[in-house]
């Protein structure tokens, strides 16, 4: 079970409002702080089990350092390059699944 649905959408919208690297100093990827939509639930249902975890792993941090309201020390900042690399694989799933979601409305019209 993600921890995606255990995420207060109030805690999602303020990461999202804050700066653009706000993100990062509480670890996380940008891709993480997609809504939870069918076409993420799909999306992270396909996803590797190992790259699951770790997202689930950056969540709780980013949870835990809300609650006390600290950040990061910059050395365990979320790497830009990384960052990128995770949110272009989300990505590239959420078209496939986008994709393959509109086929079936077509066959269905």
């Amino acid at each position: 079970m993600s921890i995606l649905k255990l995420l207060p959408q109030s805690f999602v919208s303020s990461l999202q409002k804050s700066s653009w690297v706000e993100y990062r100093k509480m670890g996380l990827y940008f891709a993480d702080l997609y809504n939870n939509t069918e076409v993420n639930q799909e999306v992270y249902r396909r996803l590797p089990n190992d790259i699951l975890v770790q997202r689930d792993r950056r969540l709780k941090i980013a949870i835990d350092l809300s609650v006390k309201k600290q950040l990061l020390p910059e050395s365990e900042w979320s790497d830009i390059k990384k960052d990128l690399e995770f949110t272009e694989m989300i990505e590239k799933f959420t078209e496939q699944v986008q994709k393959e979601n509109d086929l079936r409305r077509a066959f269905r019209e």
